[in-house]
């Protein structure tokens, strides 16, 4: 595969340094995902040495109870964050010499450089078997196809004169791309806001780049009290579940667009814009009352907004506030919002099933009107 530089995207995520220069900002942040993409296999060392560690404290009684040799059991773990790596590699390989002169202050990886490789190591590659991974269709059967049942009770692709006309609908927290695959596949213009460049750099290469199940990864590698066989904890899952690049073969270009600043700075003096705006668990802001009112004044009038997610807010700790749902309620409608649809599913979340232990999530399924 060349670099970046030497192909013509289809889809333009624009993640190049001309771009920042363009905004007047620093392209450190993306040099330092590449970087952590490519020190995941030197960063999680220590769990194939902390499990060697801990079975030869056991005395030898101990270990002859063990149904299984210990030491291909770590020799396996170990190969699991092998696979991990390399798909890491080939996603840093499209960027290292597009960014190769971007210089990172000492600072800023000692600041940023571990909490970004623990999310490497933790969750990120459960969300992105969740998105494109035959594993996940469970929850997105239970999370994505909803939202789509939702919105073509409002602007149905199959109305060719609606369609012609363009039913515009802007995606906030796009993550790794799935929403906005489905919604494009249907022939709706998306704008996809995503400013978070460890999703950014995997999105444009499955976008760009991609053939079905080319790719593998071992999410829940290490992972052995929260699984139900050693089998599910090492197997690896292949990814994309479908041909991202045949299947968008025909859509335009400029069908889709991406916007990689905060939400909040990206959309605070825009108006009347979209038609729609979809928060998949992706509503989480330091003030969730600014972020409400901007949503609004990005809708056109009768625009709707439809969510579905949780009201846990990680940005709480940071002086976020945290409302309940009533709370929350109460403020779209002060800020110029009717409540057409409310419900509270209850969903497993980064549950690969028959594989982990049932993990699930209270949500705010809801559809708020412009009014």
């Amino acid at each position: 595969m060349s670099n970046l530089q030497n192909n013509e995207e289809k889809f333009n995520f624009d993640i190049n340094p001309e771009y920042f220069s363009k905004l007047n900002l620093s392209p450190i942040y993306p040099k330092s995902c590449i970087i952590n993409f490519l020190s995941y296999e030197k960063f999680n060392e220590y769990i194939p040495n902390k499990l060697e560690s801990n079975y030869k404290k056991l005395e030898p009684k101990y270990i002859a109870k063990l149904p299984f040799d210990y030491k291909e059991k770590i020799k396996k773990v170990i190969e699991g964050i092998k696979t991990n790596q390399a798909f890491y590699t080939k996603i840093a390989n499209l960027y290292k010499i597009t960014f190769n002169d971007v210089e990172l202050p000492e600072d800023y990886i000692k600041t940023y450089q571990s909490q970004e490789l623990s999310f490497l190591s933790k969750l990120y590659l459960l969300l992105l078997t969740r998105e494109w991974a035959k594993e996940g269709e469970e929850e997105r059967e239970k999370s994505i196809t909803p939202i789509i049942q939702e919105l073509k009770n409002y602007y149905n692709y199959e109305n060719i004169s609606l369609m012609e006309k363009g039913v515009n609908i802007l995606v906030i927290g796009s993550r790794f791309g799935r929403m906005v695959y489905e919604l494009a596949k249907l022939g709706y213009n998306i704008e996809a806001n995503e400013n978070n460049y460890l999703y950014l750099f995997v999105a444009n290469y499955l976008f760009n780049y991609s053939k079905k199940n080319e790719n593998c990864i071992c999410p829940r590698i290490s992972s052995f009290c929260s699984s139900f066989t050693e089998e599910s904890v090492i197997k690896k899952h292949f990814f994309p579940d479908v041909d991202i690049c045949e299947d968008l073969k025909n859509i335009k270009k400029d069908k889709i667009k991406i916007t990689k600043r905060d939400f909040e700075v990206e959309y605070a003096n825009k108006n009347d814009l979209f038609d729609c705006v979809i928060t998949l668990f992706s509503s989480e802001s330091r003030n969730i009352i600014n972020f409400t009112e901007i949503v609004n004044n990005v809708l056109k009038k009768g625009g709707i907004w439809i969510n579905f997610g949780g009201l846990n807010n990680s940005y709480s700790r940071y002086g976020g506030i945290d409302l309940t749902w009533e709370e929350w309620k109460y403020i779209m409608i002060k800020s110029g919002f009717e409540i057409k649809r409310e419900e509270r599913p209850v969903i497993p979340y980064c549950k690969i099933k028959g594989a982990s232990l049932p993990f699930t999530v209270g949500t705010i399924f809801f559809t708020a009107k412009k009014i």
